[in-house]
């Protein structure tokens, strides 16, 4: 069974609130954060999760994270002569501040001691950080064999691990990620390990018992305590390295 395949079987509808969301509306953070999101911190330019995740219509949220981008590379691939996602075109685009995405502010779930090689990385950008909020629509021509009517991407120009402590691990209310991509980079200019024993899974861990139900892990990065391999689903290659990745369930 490819990913994909077995990604369909926890297909859902596309969330009322996006089908319904209009040029011009405020940034829908109660309704967005409540969606299943997928999180994807170090992402560079990779579309990969939302490749395979919008495509099977198992997700139709999207969180990405990157301190090592500026703003102007992220808008120009996301304009119409940049790649964008293929298939879609956006209906709407809303630049947004911290207020936006912490009203109420946040508290982190580690200490400075905590934090590898300097506690002043913790919430880095290597560029003045932003963020970017965009629905998506299909192409008229295409249809739900290509992927959901909408899906919604938030790209976030700061730290991984600081965004996924802000965003899922603040408000009760609020579930941390359907699905995590795990990717160690190696001399991508991480500090700290997105997969098992690094900061990430220490945050989460730390912020509720309910961690992430699936994450698509790649062959050079170990999942976290709790996880065991989705046997007979194929790896997918994805990001600039083309790893494999493979799919992983939480133990109940």
């Amino acid at each position: 069974m490819t990913l994909v395949e077995f990604l369909q079987t926890l297909s859902e509808d596309t969330p009322r609130w996006l089908l319904e969301f209009r040029e011009g509306d405020r940034f829908p953070r109660e309704e967005f954060l409540r969606s299943r999101v997928m999180y994807y911190p170090g992402p560079s330019l990779d579309g990969h999760g939302v490749r395979v995740f919008a495509s099977s219509h198992s997700v139709h949220c999207f969180v990405h994270a990157d301190y090592g981008l500026r703003r102007r590379d992220v808008e120009r691939e996301l304009k119409p002569l940049g790649r964008g996602f293929k298939g879609y075109h956006p209906i709407a685009r809303i630049v947004l501040t911290e207020q936006d995405l912490t009203p109420a502010g946040w508290t982190t779930h580690v200490e400075p001691h905590e934090i590898k090689n300097d506690p002043l990385l913790f919430n880095r950008v290597a560029y003045s950080p932003f963020a970017i909020f965009h629905v998506e629509e299909r192409d008229f021509h295409l249809d739900d064999s290509h992927g959901p009517e909408r899906f919604a991407f938030l790209h976030i120009g700061a730290d991984g691990f600081a965004v996924y402590d802000a965003l899922f691990c603040q408000d009760d209310d609020v579930e941390q990620p359907f699905a995590v991509l795990l990717q160690d980079h190696g001399f991508g200019g991480n500090y700290d390990k997105f997969g098992r024993g690094g900061l990430l899974e220490l945050i989460a861990e730390r912020a509720t018992n309910d961690l992430p139900p699936w994450m698509l892990v790649g062959d050079n990065t170990h999942p976290w305590p709790g996880y065991e391999k989705v046997e007979g689903v194929e790896g997918d290659p994805g990001g600039q390295q083309h790893h494999m990745r493979f799919m992983f369930r939480r133990l109940e």
